[in-house]
């Protein structure tokens, strides 16, 4: 299956998925909007300490993170906030808060490995919520989001732990079984039907973010969910130069 055909395969399963109510496609209520504004602290959000207090007129692109939550949040709390997603249904939900809040949201239909529609130094900030498991290969979007970060920009991006896909669950042992290799490519099992999903390495993730001209300057895992249902975030900053 080549790029088109499987970006074509991933958007209709997030449009499906976002049809079905799945929980990161519920906009934000009105209640929730002013509770961040106030505490900024919210489950899916990165924690209030990497975001900059004074994030009021800074540019901030979220990268395929769609569903009526993030951006609006960030929007509400004064950042200019850029959003692209391939998903339309998703993009919907943040029109949808976008309108019923008067919040400002530029509002993108593309592919987050092509950020081409983006000037060189454009954003200040880059939030990439888990994603980057629906595509092949992590590079293109690190180098993409080093190209349009201005220099000493910040890159968050929140994944999956690769745990996750390392092992599956055996419900009649109710134990977790470590049966699968990494990387991990849904289109290799069988009963994974046309659902397609990418289970990346630790060294793709953290190693490709330095090799394209990050530096990591924040970690932290989320254990809260079962042992092999985690994620984990880094924090970066663009170096002027790539390695």
């Amino acid at each position: 299956m080549n790029d088109i055909d499987i970006y074509k395969q991933v958007e209709k399963n997030i449009n499906e998925l976002a049809e079905n109510g799945v929980s990161f496609s519920i906009p934000v209520t009105h209640e929730e909007i002013e509770a961040y504004i106030n505490t900024r602290e919210k489950d899916f959000m990165p924690p209030s300490e990497w975001i900059p207090s004074n994030i009021t007129g800074m540019k901030v692109l979220l990268l395929a993170g769609a569903g009526g939550q993030q951006a609006p949040l960030f929007a509400a709390i004064g950042a200019d906030v850029t959003l692209i997603d391939m998903s339309d249904k998703m993009l919907e939900r943040d029109r949808e808060v976008a309108e019923r809040e008067n919040l400002r949201i530029k509002i993108e239909k593309g592919n987050m490995c092509d950020l081409s529609r983006f000037d060189d130094e454009y954003f200040d900030f880059i939030v990439n919520p888990p994603s980057l498991f629906y595509v092949p290969d992590v590079v293109p979007v690190f180098k993409e989001c080093h190209r349009v970060l201005k220099n000493g920009g910040i890159f968050m991006m929140i994944a999956p732990n690769p745990i996750n896909y390392v092992c599956d669950y055996d419900s009649e042992k109710n134990i977790y079984v470590a049966c699968n290799k990494l990387p991990y490519i849904s289109q290799e099992k069988e009963d994974q039907g046309d659902w397609i999903e990418y289970g990346h390495t630790l060294d793709s993730y953290i190693g490709g973010q330095i090799r394209c001209g990050f530096s990591i300057i924040g970690f932290y895992e989320d254990r809260s969910g079962e042992p092999c249902d985690t994620y984990f975030a880094t924090r970066a900053v663009k170096n002027q130069f790539a390695l």
